[in-house]
């Protein structure tokens, strides 16, 4: 019994190829299709076999080529357009043929070629697949949509990212740079936290190169601005105690002075009158005891003395002297002035 010889190979998803000593089979599983190829195995060198008695027409001639059906050509078109179709994948099952041809030993001098062509398909398979794989799934444009544009600044906010087309994959996505939010993104969610208070235009890009539309967000910190509005109230009551307590203070101040001032007036003003009446007593006993040492005193005689002439007299109306113009005084005063005594009334 001798040896044989079998191998399978996976050409693209649910496609094989059987390869064995006399047969190459391919078979498409799920679809009833498969194609197959019987080879002799007879070497050039044997001779041609002989036509067995009653059929001498049979491989009578070297050039009689085996018909091939319609079968196969249909077989063979499907299979060229699986290859297009699949090509892209062809740099899977290449490198399994790269490897193959370069272990394998060369009878027949054709190891070069089979390399030269596994490496072929291998390498633009391979492109083809990157180009289609990153074009098909690459956004072409991306919109996010924010909500709102005012958060605070303790908010976790979720925006949604929109691509264009919908299918398109999200890779990754940077958030702009600013100083008020960064961006967590992961399951296809972008989740944004608000670091500190301020006003940036933010937008997304998608896959390095893809920009979002730019919105203005302002972040608040509601928590900062109680704390300040609460230490504004308390200072302001503060302010307003102090200002109380200051104008209380002034008020008694003022009317501690008008008091003292009051005071001190009420005090002058007794004082005064103190003084007056003292002075006013001080002159009744001037005046009392100048009564009394005049009363002690004896009487000094009085004369009157006319608006004209040299004559003292001792009643106003003497002679013809006009008792509304005479004027009395002592006795001694008269004489010291010159006046001689009336011959009428004396």
């Amino acid at each position: 019994m001798g040896l044989r010889f079998r191998k399978s190979f996976k050409v693209a998803p649910r496609v094989k190829l059987n390869l064995n000593k006399e047969t190459k089979n391919i078979k498409i599983p799920g679809t009833g299709l498969y194609y197959t190829e019987t080879s002799s195995g007879r070497k050039d060198s044997d001779p041609p076999p002989i036509p067995p008695e009653g059929n001498p027409g049979l491989n009578a001639s070297p050039n009689n080529k085996k018909k091939r059906g319609c079968l196969f050509y249909f077989l063979a078109l499907l299979a060229i357009c699986f290859a297009i179709a699949l090509y892209s994948f062809a740099w899977i099952p290449a490198i399994g043929f790269l490897i193959y041809f370069i272990i394998k030993k060369d009878l027949y001098g054709t190891q070069r070629r089979n390399i030269a062509i596994s490496a072929a398909v291998f390498t633009t398979s391979l492109i083809i697949f990157a180009l289609l794989g990153s074009s098909s799934d690459s956004p072409e444009s991306i919109h996010a949509d924010w909500g709102k544009d005012t958060f605070d600044v303790s908010e976790t906010a979720e925006v949604k990212i929109t691509a264009s087309p919908s299918d398109a994959d999200i890779n990754s996505l940077e958030l702009s740079s600013n100083n008020i939010a960064e961006l967590n993104y992961a399951d296809g969610k972008a989740v944004i936290t608000f670091k500190k208070p301020g006003e940036a235009a933010l937008f997304f890009t998608a896959n390095h190169d893809i920009d979002s539309n730019t919105v203005k967000i302002s972040v608040t910190d509601k928590a900062a601005e109680r704390e300040t509005k609460l230490k504004a109230e308390e200072e302001a009551r503060i302010k307003a105690e102090q200002e109380a307590q200051a104008k209380a203070e002034e008020e008694a101040r003022i009317k501690a002075e008008q008091e003292a001032q009051a005071k001190a007036e009420e005090e002058a003003r007794i004082k005064a009158e103190q003084e007056a009446q003292a002075a006013e007593q001080a002159r009744i006993a001037q005046e009392q005891a100048a009564a009394q040492a005049a009363a002690q005193q004896p009487q000094e005689t009085s004369v009157w003395l006319s608006a004209t002439g040299s004559k003292y007299h001792s009643i106003p109306d003497c002679g013809n002297m006009n008792p509304d113009k005479a004027r009395q005084v002592s006795l001694s005063e008269a004489q010291s002035m010159g006046y001689e005594p009336c011959k009428n009334c004396h």
